[in-house]
Protein backbone atom coordinates (compact mmCIF):
# COMPACT_ATOMS: atom_id res chain seq x y z
CA UNK A 1 0.00 0.00 0.00
CA UNK A 2 1.15 3.52 -0.67
CA UNK A 3 2.09 5.11 2.60
CA UNK A 4 2.17 8.80 3.54
CA UNK A 5 5.86 9.10 2.72
CA UNK A 6 5.44 7.60 -0.77
CA UNK A 7 6.68 4.09 0.03
CA UNK A 8 5.01 1.09 -1.54
CA UNK A 9 4.19 -1.97 0.53
CA UNK A 10 5.76 -5.10 -0.85
CA UNK A 11 4.43 -8.60 -0.46
CA UNK A 12 7.09 -11.30 -0.56
CA UNK A 13 5.94 -14.89 -1.16
CA UNK A 14 2.37 -13.97 -0.16
CA UNK A 15 -0.66 -12.88 -2.18
CA UNK A 16 -2.93 -11.73 0.68
CA UNK A 17 -3.31 -8.11 1.67
CA UNK A 18 -5.47 -6.51 4.37
CA UNK A 19 -7.49 -3.71 2.77
CA UNK A 20 -9.57 -2.57 5.77
CA UNK A 21 -7.99 0.89 5.81
CA UNK A 22 -8.61 1.37 2.08
CA UNK A 23 -12.25 0.30 2.51
CA UNK A 24 -12.74 3.06 5.11
CA UNK A 25 -11.41 5.76 2.78
CA UNK A 26 -13.43 7.72 0.21
CA UNK A 27 -14.22 6.25 -3.21
CA UNK A 28 -11.36 6.82 -5.63
CA UNK A 29 -8.49 6.42 -3.17
CA UNK A 30 -5.73 4.06 -4.28
CA UNK A 31 -2.94 1.88 -2.95
CA UNK A 32 0.14 0.55 -4.75
CA UNK A 33 1.43 -2.95 -4.10
CA UNK A 34 4.54 -4.77 -5.29
CA UNK A 35 4.45 -8.54 -5.19
CA UNK A 36 7.38 -10.98 -5.41
CA UNK A 37 6.87 -14.73 -5.50
CA UNK A 38 9.86 -17.05 -5.80
CA UNK A 39 7.57 -20.01 -6.63
CA UNK A 40 3.85 -19.87 -7.37
CA UNK A 41 1.84 -23.06 -7.99
CA UNK A 42 -0.38 -22.77 -11.06
CA UNK A 43 -1.53 -26.37 -11.32
CA UNK A 44 -0.62 -29.78 -9.90
CA UNK A 45 2.62 -29.95 -11.89
CA UNK A 46 3.05 -26.39 -13.15
CA UNK A 47 4.91 -23.72 -11.16
CA UNK A 48 5.66 -20.10 -12.04
CA UNK A 49 9.05 -18.88 -10.86
CA UNK A 50 10.40 -15.42 -10.05
CA UNK A 51 6.98 -13.79 -10.39
CA UNK A 52 7.03 -10.03 -9.97
CA UNK A 53 3.84 -8.00 -10.07
CA UNK A 54 2.75 -4.45 -9.47
CA UNK A 55 -0.85 -3.69 -8.62
CA UNK A 56 -2.90 -0.57 -8.14
CA UNK A 57 -5.90 -1.00 -5.84
CA UNK A 58 -8.68 1.53 -6.37
CA UNK A 59 -11.49 1.96 -3.84
CA UNK A 60 -14.94 1.79 -5.42
CA UNK A 61 -18.35 1.91 -3.68
CA UNK A 62 -18.51 -1.69 -2.46
CA UNK A 63 -15.49 -3.19 -4.14
CA UNK A 64 -11.84 -2.73 -4.95
CA UNK A 65 -10.62 -2.63 -8.53
CA UNK A 66 -7.21 -4.25 -8.93
CA UNK A 67 -5.20 -3.31 -12.01
CA UNK A 68 -2.02 -5.35 -12.17
CA UNK A 69 0.94 -6.27 -14.32
CA UNK A 70 2.86 -9.52 -13.72
CA UNK A 71 5.89 -11.15 -15.29
CA UNK A 72 8.02 -14.21 -14.61
CA UNK A 73 8.63 -17.61 -16.17
CA UNK A 74 7.22 -21.12 -16.18
CA UNK A 75 9.08 -24.28 -17.13
CA UNK A 76 7.13 -25.97 -19.94
CA UNK A 77 7.73 -28.95 -22.22
CA UNK A 78 8.13 -28.16 -25.92
CA UNK A 79 5.57 -30.00 -28.07
CA UNK A 80 8.14 -30.64 -30.82
CA UNK A 81 11.33 -31.76 -29.10
CA UNK A 82 9.83 -32.65 -25.68
CA UNK A 83 12.65 -30.76 -23.93
CA UNK A 84 11.83 -28.47 -21.03
CA UNK A 85 12.40 -24.75 -21.45
CA UNK A 86 11.60 -21.51 -19.60
CA UNK A 87 8.53 -19.76 -21.02
CA UNK A 88 8.44 -16.08 -20.12
CA UNK A 89 5.07 -14.46 -19.44
CA UNK A 90 4.22 -10.77 -19.23
CA UNK A 91 0.56 -10.09 -18.51
CA UNK A 92 -1.63 -7.13 -17.52
CA UNK A 93 -5.10 -7.57 -16.09
CA UNK A 94 -7.91 -6.00 -14.06
CA UNK A 95 -10.27 -7.67 -11.61
CA UNK A 96 -12.95 -6.50 -9.20
CA UNK A 97 -12.99 -7.78 -5.61
CA UNK A 98 -16.33 -7.35 -3.85
CA UNK A 99 -16.85 -6.74 -0.14
CA UNK A 100 -18.61 -9.46 1.83
CA UNK A 101 -18.67 -7.61 5.16
CA UNK A 102 -19.11 -3.89 5.85
CA UNK A 103 -15.83 -2.69 7.34
CA UNK A 104 -17.49 -0.16 9.68
CA UNK A 105 -20.47 -2.18 11.00
CA UNK A 106 -19.29 -5.77 10.53
CA UNK A 107 -22.63 -6.68 8.95
CA UNK A 108 -22.72 -9.11 6.05
CA UNK A 109 -23.33 -7.59 2.64
CA UNK A 110 -25.74 -9.36 0.33
CA UNK A 111 -25.60 -9.43 -3.46
CA UNK A 112 -28.37 -6.79 -3.53
CA UNK A 113 -25.92 -4.40 -1.89
CA UNK A 114 -23.60 -4.58 -4.91
CA UNK A 115 -23.79 -2.64 -8.15
CA UNK A 116 -23.55 -5.96 -10.01
CA UNK A 117 -26.80 -7.32 -8.55
CA UNK A 118 -28.31 -7.73 -12.03
CA UNK A 119 -26.14 -10.82 -12.60
CA UNK A 120 -27.93 -14.14 -12.41
CA UNK A 121 -26.84 -16.21 -9.37
CA UNK A 122 -25.27 -18.93 -11.55
CA UNK A 123 -23.35 -16.25 -13.49
CA UNK A 124 -22.21 -14.53 -10.31
CA UNK A 125 -18.63 -15.80 -10.38
CA UNK A 126 -16.44 -13.11 -8.94
CA UNK A 127 -13.66 -12.48 -6.50
CA UNK A 128 -14.46 -11.31 -3.00
CA UNK A 129 -12.76 -9.71 -0.03
CA UNK A 130 -12.80 -12.02 3.00
CA UNK A 131 -14.67 -11.39 6.26
CA UNK A 132 -11.37 -10.28 7.80
CA UNK A 133 -11.00 -7.71 4.98
CA UNK A 134 -8.21 -9.58 3.23
CA UNK A 135 -7.93 -9.41 -0.52
CA UNK A 136 -6.15 -12.44 -2.00
CA UNK A 137 -4.63 -11.81 -5.42
CA UNK A 138 -3.57 -15.47 -5.73
CA UNK A 139 -6.45 -16.98 -7.73
CA UNK A 140 -6.81 -14.08 -10.17
CA UNK A 141 -3.04 -14.02 -10.70
CA UNK A 142 -3.00 -17.80 -11.26
CA UNK A 143 -5.79 -17.60 -13.84
CA UNK A 144 -4.19 -14.74 -15.78
CA UNK A 145 -0.77 -16.43 -15.85
CA UNK A 146 -2.34 -19.63 -17.19
CA UNK A 147 -4.11 -17.61 -19.89
CA UNK A 148 -0.80 -16.00 -20.86
CA UNK A 149 0.92 -19.35 -21.48
CA UNK A 150 0.87 -20.83 -25.00
CA UNK A 151 -1.49 -23.71 -25.71
CA UNK A 152 1.22 -25.45 -27.75
CA UNK A 153 4.53 -24.68 -26.00
CA UNK A 154 7.40 -24.25 -28.45
CA UNK A 155 10.97 -23.63 -27.28
CA UNK A 156 11.86 -21.37 -30.22
CA UNK A 157 13.56 -21.18 -33.59
CA UNK A 158 16.51 -23.26 -32.37
CA UNK A 159 14.23 -26.19 -31.53
CA UNK A 160 15.95 -29.41 -32.63
CA UNK A 161 12.59 -30.96 -33.48
CA UNK A 162 11.60 -34.51 -32.70
CA UNK A 163 14.41 -36.81 -31.69
CA UNK A 164 15.16 -39.08 -34.62
CA UNK A 165 16.34 -42.61 -34.06
CA UNK A 166 19.08 -43.91 -36.29
CA UNK A 167 18.19 -46.98 -38.30
CA UNK A 168 20.75 -49.67 -38.91
CA UNK A 169 20.22 -51.16 -42.36
CA UNK A 170 22.63 -54.01 -41.55
CA UNK A 171 20.69 -55.12 -38.49
CA UNK A 172 18.70 -58.31 -38.96
CA UNK A 173 15.12 -57.60 -39.98
CA UNK A 174 12.20 -58.82 -37.96
CA UNK A 175 11.17 -62.16 -39.47
CA UNK A 176 7.53 -61.06 -39.49
CA UNK A 177 8.44 -58.54 -42.20
CA UNK A 178 10.50 -60.97 -44.34
CA UNK A 179 7.75 -61.17 -46.98
CA UNK A 180 7.66 -57.40 -47.33
CA UNK A 181 11.46 -57.19 -47.43
CA UNK A 182 11.54 -59.58 -50.38
CA UNK A 183 9.29 -57.19 -52.30
CA UNK A 184 11.82 -54.42 -51.77
CA UNK A 185 14.52 -56.59 -53.31
CA UNK A 186 12.43 -56.92 -56.48
CA UNK A 187 11.46 -53.22 -56.59
CA UNK A 188 13.01 -51.08 -59.35
CA UNK A 189 12.13 -47.37 -59.04
CA UNK A 190 12.88 -46.80 -62.74
CA UNK A 191 10.42 -49.49 -63.90
CA UNK A 192 6.84 -48.05 -64.01
CA UNK A 193 5.18 -51.49 -64.24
Amino acid sequence: MALDDGRVVGLIDDTRLNVASLLMEPVGNTRDVELQLSAFALDDDLVARNVEATAKLTRLRDQILVTAHAHGHVQLECVRCLNEYDQVFDESFSEQFFQTVDVRTGSELTSEDHFEAELEPEDDVRFSISESHELDLGESLRQWILLALPMRPFCGDDCPGPALTASDTQAPADERFAGLASLLDDFDPEDPS
